[in-house]
């Protein structure tokens, strides 16, 4: 045994279920990589699990290794698994016949020889009776383990809507505590269906970008509500990515929606000014950028224009020349006017004349 595997005490090991690495404690010789032993599972019971390296570290709060993987200690574990699945399906129906509101997460065999029952309630339940039938049953002692609702996910595990393994059955030690402040941060719908988890709770993800965000909100000093000047003049936030710093506002003037940089609009506080609702101009810190000529004769008059090129005859537009006919016809219509009035008085006079019989 060399030097290196007398330092070691602890090494790297997978779950079969995809979890990820996690160390265990050792005190033999580091076993090579890809052998199967058999581990401690938090909470008490057995499982197999598969060699990955060497864990550099202390092996002060870690759980036991118990032995390397053997047709006899395999044989054994099997039995015990078998004992478990029996136990936790009699507690699922003496549960249900006495109508006991509680939800069995797993059922493990300790090194004491006890049966330890995980459950989850949100309510307090009388399980004396319960624990009776256990012990007239199998004839071993019986405790049953309230859990929280996160730790009953993590114990139960399952793929989060990312869709890798959930953080509290891989990684997470201690809880965090998300708020629904983290959510309206991050400009996440605050519908219950999208902020909650496996366990019904709200998920331990809000938390970890939450101190980002918030030093975010306090460089850019904005939220979504706020009035603000523009350089479409006065507008209203409707909607703030923090993360690229952009803005889109709604124009209190003409009802328009447009996106600007953060650093494009100033916030207006007390509200818009009374009677100036069309002004609020505001152009940044580089005040309003200069327009460029995109034409020769940009710079010009008209008559200066005129005078550049004489000889350019004049081009007519559809409206002038449309106005020019509706003028026409007005001028003919008033000189036709005498003529058919006279016309009119002729037709009175011949139909007061009276016909002869003869």
């Amino acid at each position: 045994m060399s030097h290196a595997q007398k330092v070691q005490s602890s090494f790297l090991a997978v779950r079969y279920k995809g979890a990820l690495p996690k160390p265990y404690r050792w005190d033999q010789p580091a076993p090579d990589c890809g052998v199967q032993i058999i581990v401690e599972r938090p909470g008490g019971g057995e499982e197999v699990v598969v060699v990955t390296g060497v864990h550099e570290g202390t092996g002060e709060d870690l759980p036991q290794a118990l032995a390397e993987v053997t047709p006899e200690r395999l044989e054994l574990l099997e039995r015990r698994q078998q004992f478990e699945a029996k136990a936790f399906s009699f507690a699922r129906q003496r549960a249900r016949t006495r109508r006991l509101r509680i939800k069995f997460v797993r059922c493990a065999i300790g090194t004491d020889k006890k049966i330890r029952l995980f459950y989850a309630s949100e309510n307090t339940e009388d399980i004396r009776d319960l624990m009776r039938d256990f012990a007239r049953e199998f004839g071993a002692e019986v405790e049953l383990v309230q859990l929280a609702p996160r730790e009953a996910a993590a114990q139960l595990g399952g793929l989060g809507p990312c869709g890798r393994s959930t953080c509290c059955s891989t990684f997470l030690k201690v809880f965090p505590n998300p708020t629904t402040k983290m959510a309206k941060d991050q400009g996440i719908s605050l519908t219950p269906q999208k902020l909650s988890g496996r366990c019904g709770k709200l998920k331990c993800c809000l938390a970890y970008e939450a101190d980002t965000y918030r030093e975010y909100l306090e460089e850019v000093a904005l939220r979504v509500g706020h009035t603000v000047r523009s350089p479409k003049g006065y507008a209203k936030i409707i909607d703030l990515n923090i993360l690229q710093r952009r803005v889109r506002v709604s124009t209190l003037a003409g009802r328009e929606m447009v996106s600007f940089q953060a650093d494009e609009v100033e916030r207006v506080k007390g509200g818009v000014p009374q009677g100036d609702e069309k002004g609020g101009y505001f152009y940044g810190p580089d005040g309003k950028p200069e327009r460029k000529p995109t034409q020769q004769l940009a710079g010009r008059s008209g008559s200066e224009r005129k005078a550049s090129n004489p000889s350019r005859p004049r081009r007519t537009s559809a409206d002038d020349k449309g106005s020019k006919e509706v003028s026409s016809n007005k001028t003919q219509q008033a000189e036709d006017e005498p003529k058919r009035n006279k016309r009119r008085r002729r037709r009175r006079r011949r139909s007061k004349v009276p016909r002869s019989n003869d």
